[in-house]
C-alpha cells in the first residue's frame, strides 16, 4: 500500500460526507500551527459547500471533550490534526450518531463506528512523523472533495514545516503543487506566527485569528498582538530557566521532571511542551539519559465549547538528544508508548510520537503517573536487554 491507495480512500470517504444528510459541522482542530493550518484548509473547504461551522480548538482531546462533542445527533463531526489516536473513543461515544471525519497524521487506533472514517497515513504505510503533516492530510481530502482546492498548497506547506529534514511522501507532492501556482509564501514566517498565537493566545482567541491569517494574509494587528505574545512567553520562559538553575529537577531513574509553578500561567498548555523542547537541547542543565517531563494546571474551560468539571494539568515529555539515540536503536521505549501508558494507568488521556508526547490526566495523581513511567521504562528496557 502507499500514496495512491491512500488518496483511493481519500475518495471513498469524501463520497461518504458529501451523501450524508446533514448541514451542520463541528470543525475541531489542534491549537499549534499544523492544526491551525489544517483547520483553515478544513474550514475553506466547508465554507465553498456551504455548511454551517462550528470552530472549536482544543490543546488535548480529553474523553469528557469527546463525550460532549459526540452527546447530539446528525452532524457532522470533523478532527483536523488531532483524533487519530483516539479512534477507538470516539467510536465508543459516536455509536453512529454522527459522521465523523478525522483527518491527521499521529499514530492511530482503528475505529470501530462504521460512521467514524480515521483518516491517517499510517494504514497505508507510510509515517506519519515523515511522510504527511496533518495539514497536508487535511489539503488532500480538500483536493479531493474540490480540484479548486489545489489554492490551499501554500497553507498545508506551512503545517509541514513541523516535520525536520527534506519532504517526502505526499509532503513533496504538496510542494509541487505550491510550485505549479508560481507564488511566493514566507512558510517559516507563518509557521512561526501561528505556533505563537495557538499556543501562548490559546484563551485569547489566538487559534481563530490564526485561520484567519492563513485564509486572509497577516495584518498588522495579528503580527503585533503575536509579537506581543511572543515577548510574554519568552520572559516567562527566563523565569522558567532560572528556577531550575537554581532548583534543579526531581529524579528518578530514568525520569526527570519539574513543575512549572504557575509561571506560565494565562497561556495555553501547549507552552510547557515547547520549553521541554528547549530543555531538551540543553546538555549543561538536563540528564542527557532522562526523559524530560513538566507539568502545569490546565484552565477548566475549552473555548467555544465547554466547562471542565475536574482539575487537571497538563503533563509534557521530551527526549534528550542522546536519549534519542537510545530509542532509535530501540534500548528504550518511545516517548509516546511512556507517556500514553502511564496516562492510562491514572485515568488521563496521552498521545504524541517517539521522542514527543503529551498527556492530561488529573492534578493529584502526577506522583504515580511519574512511578508508572518509571516502572514502564524499566521493564522495556528490561525486555529489551534479554532478547
Amino acid at each position: 500500500m502507499g500514496i495512491k491507495e491512500f488518496l483511493d480512500y481519500m475518495g471513498i470517504v469524501k463520497d461518504k460526507f458529501l451523501e450524508y444528510d446533514s448541514r451542520d459541522v463541528i470543525l475541531i482542530f489542534h491549537d499549534d500551527a499544523d492544526g491551525l493550518s489544517s483547520g483553515a484548509i478544513a474550514y475553506h473547504m466547508l465554507t465553498k459547500l456551504g455548511y454551517n461551522i462550528r470552530l472549536v480548538c482544543v490543546e488535548k482531546l480529553l474523553e469528557d471533550i469527546i463525550k460532549f462533542v459526540h452527546s447530539e445527533h446528525n452532524r457532522v463531526i470533523f478532527y483536523v490534526d488531532i483524533g487519530s489516536p483516539h479512534g477507538d473513543k470516539i467510536s465508543k461515544y459516536n455509536n453512529s450518531k454522527n459522521l465523523t471525519i478525522i483527518l491527521d497524521h499521529h499514530d492511530p487506533t482503528q475505529a470501530s463506528d462504521p460512521l467514524v472514517y480515521n483518516v491517517n497515513p499510517e494504514f497505508f504505510g507510510l509515517e506519519g512523523e515523515r511522510d504527511a503533516s496533518g495539514s497536508v492530510v487535511t489539503y488532500f481530502f480538500a483536493k479531493t472533495v474540490d480540484a479548486d482546492n489545489a489554492s490551499l498548497a501554500p497553507i498545508a506547506l506551512v503545517g509541514a514545516q513541523e516535520i525536520p529534514g527534506e519532504l517526502t511522501g505526499m509532503n513533496l507532492l504538496v510542494k509541487r503543487d505550491y510550485e505549479s501556482l508560481g507564488i511566493e509564501y514566507d512558510f517559516k514566517k507563518m509557521f512561526s506566527m501561528l505556533q505563537i498565537l495557538g499556543s501562548v493566545g490559546y484563551y485569547r482567541n489566538g487559534p481563530y485569528l490564526g485561520i484567519k491569517a492563513c485564509l486572509e494574509g497577516l495584518s498588522r494587528d495579528i503580527e503585533d498582538f503575536a509579537k506581543r505574545l511572543e515577548e510574554e512567553r519568552r520572559k516567562a520562559n527566563r523565569r522558567m530557566l532560572a528556577i531550575l538553575y537554581r532548583e534543579g529537577f526531581r529524579k528518578g531513574r530514568y525520569v526527570q521532571w519539574f513543575s512549572d509553578k504557575n509561571v506560565f500561567r494565562g497561556m495555553g498548555t501547549k507552552v510547557i511542551g515547547t520549553f521541554c523542547s528547549y530543555l531538551s537541547y540543553q546538555r549543561k542543565l538536563v540528564d542527557q539519559d532522562k526523559y524530560i517531563i513538566g507539568y502545569m494546571k490546565m484552565p477548566p474551560e475549552i473555548p467555544g465549547l465547554m466547562k471542565l468539571s475536574s482539575e487537571l494539568i497538563k503533563v509534557s515529555c521530551r527526549a534528550p538528544e542522546r536519549l534519542r539515540k537510545l530509542i532509535e536503536v530501540g534500548r528504550y521505549p518511545g516517548v509516546n508508548d511512556v507517556i500514553i501508558y502511564s496516562a492510562e494507568r491514572v485515568n488521563g488521556i496521552g498521545d504524541g510520537h517517539r521522542y514527543a508526547a503529551s498527556a492530561v490526566i488529573p492534578s493529584k495523581n502526577i506522583n504515580q503517573f511519574i512511578s508508572c513511567a518509571e516502572e514502564y521504562i524499566s521493564k522495556k528496557i528490561k525486555e529489551k536487554s534479554s532478547i
